[in-house]
This record gives structure tokens, sequence and C-alpha cells, in this order.
């Protein structure tokens, strides 16, 4: 990690951050700042998809990945020391739904005449 210059401190890196690429899936990643609203790219490093696997557009995953935030939808970051995770699957699961309702079989019936009479007239 790079450190901060003038003191002996090292940055936060917010880990476990959730990027929104337009037209891909989120992936993950580390950043070491978030954008601000002077910012035009977001810069991240240990990228990964949501279920922990290399996504297909990276090829070396100690890479340091710079993206215009024309790019972005939107970036999740979460609170630092918060139990953050990203296993979506081990999450509570959604409660069952009720069955469907069973559907009324369509019965062939003859057609009214005095309903057939009227749509004619018409």
């Amino acid at each position: 990690m790079p450190v901060v210059s003038g003191s002996n401190q090292t940055p936060t890196v917010h880990t476990n951050v959730i990027i929104h690429i337009q037209g891909e899936l989120p992936v993950v990643a580390d950043m070491e700042s978030l954008p601000t609203g002077a910012d035009l790219s977001v810069t991240f490093t240990n990228v990964r998809t949501i279920d922990g696997k290399r996504p297909p557009w990276v090829h070396d995953k100690n890479s340091t990945f710079v993206l215009p935030l024309s790019e972005v939808r939107v970036i999740e970051a979460p609170v630092e020391g918060s139990d953050a995770r990203t296993d979506f699957d081990a999450q509570k699961p959604l409660p069952e739904l009720a069955p469907p309702a069973p559907v009324a079989e369509l019965v062939d019936e003859e057609p009214d005449e005095d309903l057939l009479a009227r749509i004619r007239s018409v």
C-alpha cells in the first residue's frame, strides 16, 4: 500500500466495493478512495465477480483498473467495519409463495343466439 505523503499512515482501502458497470454484471473490487464530484474516472484493484470468480475481461488479477465514471451506473461502498459481505447466495431465502390458484377449464358452449344477433346488428 502506498504511504500518504508527509505522514506514516497508510490510506484507508475500501474493500468489497460493488461497481455496477453499464452493460456488464456487477463486480466487486477494492478502492483506495471513493470518487468525488470532481472525478472523471474511478480506479480499483482486486476485481472479481459477485461469486468470487475472475471476470472474463480481467487478464491479470494484480492489475489496477481505471474506468471512466460515464461507464459506471452505481458504486455500492459498504460502511467500513460493517458486516458487509458479497455472498448473496448465503442470504436469507425468500419465503415460499403460495401455489397459484388452479385455472378453471374452459367449457365449449354454444353461443347465445340473442347475443349473436346483437353483435351482428352493430
